[in-house]
Order: structure tokens, then sequence, then C-alpha cells
């Protein structure tokens, strides 16, 4: 098996014999030190398997060839490492066994033979290369057991991070924890409160907290931000079809050799899925291009058997199988409330970018979306991040989310007199009624201005209860006749 090295924009044409790996070779610049490939395994003409970002070492250094380049092998005392543990999965699902274990004798990988970290570990080259994103520190404790090498536990995130806000007099402060109470539905934490008391900001915050800066606009990337421990998710994804989102976006990548749609130059484990391009100009036009593209992933790591068992469950069986069909697809969108369309691309992106460890970042999911759907969302949403050990953080006002999150997971925004407060629930947010997790909670409804003022008018005019109730034709619910009827005793013990 031949190893090619190029760079450029232009990659070698496909020449046999098969199979052979092809290594483009990144400019990407790890504090000084160069040592960045994008690996591709080309199996046969027709079947090439993209193993995305790796990092190569020749003892302490980083490896850089004298391109082009083909090789019989790493050079003797090489050692390699895919950056996020998708490398390691797309080896283990997508290329056949005798064809692994040459590949990874080939590349000399220190996951599959964990001997050839000696000598690198503890280096500048290790440290600040091999190790600098959260993804590749999660992928040298977990990927070991797709090669029945040791791994390392990861223990359920937990962290305390902090920002400063504009206009606010002190940092907003936010503790998360998914380790706690493990054993009620624990994978979604609830960022919730009134318009203006920080939360979009501090999911943007995160993102740059979490995420390299050197990928990020430079213009989108939230300063002053502090997370410690640093958790190590493997990757990042935020969600927004909010046309307000703040999320940072990624540099335009650099025109490059192409992969299955994708480009080869790639570089971290961040994806933003959103109404906003690479200008930030809002792209609202054409949704079943946002579809194409996300499928785009979830065919290539074959999850088109998870995408359309999780849409079945939101869209009903007929339109997740057509949405999932390359000719069907368009008449199926067609037939789609602009409500089900934003589902189904958000459930898309999530499936095509999501890997063990990842951390999912949800801006407002109830834009667009009716009660009963978004109640559907949240239930489908826990499934999948539990079927890749994953975890949310979701900012909402949305009550029917509230109602289905343990009150142990969701942060309280406010902010009084600029002084923003985030604090755990008082009251237990798991199946309480709506209307009391809306007044008490999200304080929508300002208590002299909602229902009761109305009732309170009403029965000042009429005089009775029953007076006031014979005015609505349907008859009142059951929290209104009760508040009608509170105030009805409360009149007669004054007399």
């Amino acid at each position: 098996m031949r190893i090619v090295i190029y760079t450029g924009r232009t990659e070698p044409a496909d020449a046999g014999p098969y199979p052979y790996v092809l290594l483009y070779q990144d400019n990407w610049n790890d504090y000084g030190m160069r040592s960045r490939f994008v690996a591709e395994l080309r199996l046969s003409a027709d079947e090439h398997v993209d193993l995305g970002g790796m990092r190569i070492a020749i003892g302490r250094h980083g490896f850089r060839a004298e391109v082009p380049e083909t090789l019989t092998r790493l050079p003797r005392g090489a050692a390699s490492m895919g950056e996020s543990i998708a490398y390691y999965t797309k080896l283990r699902y997508e290329v056949p066994e005798p064809i692994r274990r040459r590949y990874l004798r080939l590349m000399r990988d220190l996951i599959a033979d964990p001997a050839r970290r000696e000598g690198l570990e503890g280096t500048p080259l290790w440290e600040d290369s091999f190790l600098r994103e959260a993804s590749s520190r999660h992928a040298l404790k977990r990927a070991g057991w797709y090669f029945g090498q040791p791994t390392e536990d990861v223990e359920p995130p937990a962290f305390e991070f902090s920002m400063r806000v504009r206009g606010a007099v002190r940092r907003h402060r936010l503790d998360v924890d998914f380790g706690r109470y493990s054993e009620l539905p624990h994978r979604i934490m609830l960022l919730i409160g009134r318009n203006g008391t920080g939360k979009t900001r501090c999911l943007a915050g995160l993102v740059s907290a979490l995420v390299l800066e050197d990928v990020l606009i430079e213009s989108t990337i939230v300063r002053h931000t502090r997370i410690d421990p640093v958790p190590e998710f493997s990757r990042i994804i935020a969600v927004s079809y909010n046309a307000f989102d703040e999320f940072p976006r990624t540099r335009q990548q650099e025109d490059a050799p192409r992969s299955f749609g994708v480009k080869r130059k790639s570089r971290h484990s961040y994806k933003y899925c959103g109404l906003r391009n690479e200008r930030g100009t809002i792209v609202t036009s054409e949704v079943g291009a946002m579809l194409d593209d996300a499928l785009e992933p979830v065919a290539e790591s074959s999850r088109e058997d998870v995408l359309q068992r999780v849409l079945a469950r939101l869209l009903g069986p007929e339109l997740a199988a057509a949405l999932v069909d390359d000719d069907d697809r368009k008449s199926a969108l067609a037939a789609l409330s602009a409500g089900q369309r934003l589902v189904a691309a958000i459930f898309t992106n999530i499936i095509g970018f999501i890997e063990e460890g990842s951390l999912i970042l949800i801006d407002e999911p109830e834009t667009h979306l009716h009660p009963g759907l978004l109640s559907s969302v949240a239930a489908a949403l826990e499934d999948v991040l539990g079927e890749y050990d994953s975890y949310a953080i979701v900012a909402t006002h949305s009550p029917f989310l509230l109602q289905q999150v343990p009150s142990p997971f969701v942060r309280v925004f406010q902010r009084i007199d600029d002084v923003p407060l985030i604090e755990p629930l008082a009251i237990e947010s798991f199946g309480e009624d709506l209307g009391e997790l809306t007044r008490l909670v999200l304080g929508l409804a300002d208590p002299e201005r909602d229902f009761t003022a109305v009732l309170d008018g009403l029965m000042e005019r009429h005089g009775s209860a029953e007076a006031v109730e014979a005015l609505f034709p349907e008859g009142l619910g059951l929290q209104a006749r009760a508040y009608l009827y509170g105030l009805e005793d409360d009149a007669d013990g004054d007399l």
C-alpha cells in the first residue's frame, strides 16, 4: 500500500494499484509546528473513505514532505494520530479489516500501537499540536476501544463558565454538571428566562470558549469568556434558525480540493447550522439546499437509517423515507410546513456531524414550531444524545420544553438593574402544569396584565362568579374558574 502526499488545489488523479493512501499536506500552523494532514483511503476507483484530519510526527518534530511524494510507509520513528474519534470510527466501520490493519501499521498509528507515544508525550509537539484540540484529547482516551486497546473513562462534563456581557455590571456565571442526578433524563440543560437576560449571548460565548479562535471569523468571536475546567468535547454543534442568532461562524475556507463535496482543508470540530453564510448574510430561501448539504455527511457516515428513524418519529414514516431518498426528497419537501422543514434540517445536521462526546448548542428551537412538534423534538433529541453519549444546552422561552426537563438541569436567567443572575430552578419543572410554569418560572405574563386582571375587572362589574362565567360560551378552564371562584370567596369573607 502506497502513501501519495500532495498539496495545492488539485488532487492527484486516481492511479492504481489500489488500495492506497492520499495525504493532503495542510499548511495549518500549531504555534510554529506543522504536522497536520488530511487523509483519504482510496479502496478502488469508485470507493473512497475520507478519514479527515490527522497529525504526523517524526520523533519530536513535525513532518513536512517534499510534495508531490510517494512513500511505501512513514519513516522510521514516525507516529500518527487522528484528530478526532470520527477518524477512528470511519476506519473501524467503513474499511475492511485486512486493509484497516495494513493502514494502521503503514501510518504508524499511536492509538492502535500505544508504544509509539514514547518520546512524544510531554513534548511541545504533543501538547500544542497533537493534543491542541479537545476532540484530539477525547480521541486519545476513547478511540482505543475500536482496536482492542485500553481506554479511559470520560466522565459526564462538568464545568463553570463565565463571560462579560455588554451592559451587565458583573459577569454572567453558569455552572454545568451533566453527571449530577444521572438517574433522571440528564443530557439536556435548559437556559430559560426573559429576553435580554443573556441566554443567546452565553451560547455564543460557550462556542468561543470551546473552539480554537484560529478557525472562527474574528468579528463573530465573543471575548472575555472563561471556562474551568475545559471540557473535552469531541465536537461542538451550534444550531439556530433564528435570524438574530449570535453564534460564531467559521472562516471561509480557501479554495481547496474537494472530496465528496466536502472541503479537504476543514480543520476544526465545530459545525454551525443556521441561516447565515460565511459572510453573515441571512439565507432563508431554500431549505431544500440546506438539507441536501446536510445529508452529505449523513450518507458518508452511513447514518441514513438513524436519520430515517428519528424523522419517522417527528414527521411520520412515509415522509421520513422520502426525505432520505434522493429521488423523492423534492416532492417530500413541498409537502412539509416551514416548521417541519426546519426540524428535518436540524436533525439532519446533528446526525450528520455528531460523534461520541459531542456538545449541541441550540438557540430557541421553538421558533416556527407548534407545541406538539416541539415536545417531540425534545424527546427525539434526548434519544439521539443518548445513542451518541453526547449532551445539549438549549436556550428557550418554551414551557413545553421546560415541562420535559428535570429542574436540576434548568438554569433561570434574570437581569435586575443590569445585575445578571443565573440560578437553579426553585420548583420541579418535570411534568408541571404549563400555566404554572409560564407564570412562576418564565414570567412571560405580567401578573397585573394576564387573564387574572381581566377576571378582576369582570368580577367587579358583574358581581358574581356565575355571572362572569356565563359570559364565556364554551365555559372557563379549570385554572380560570378556580381563580374566579376564589375571588368570590374572598369577597364573601370580607362581608
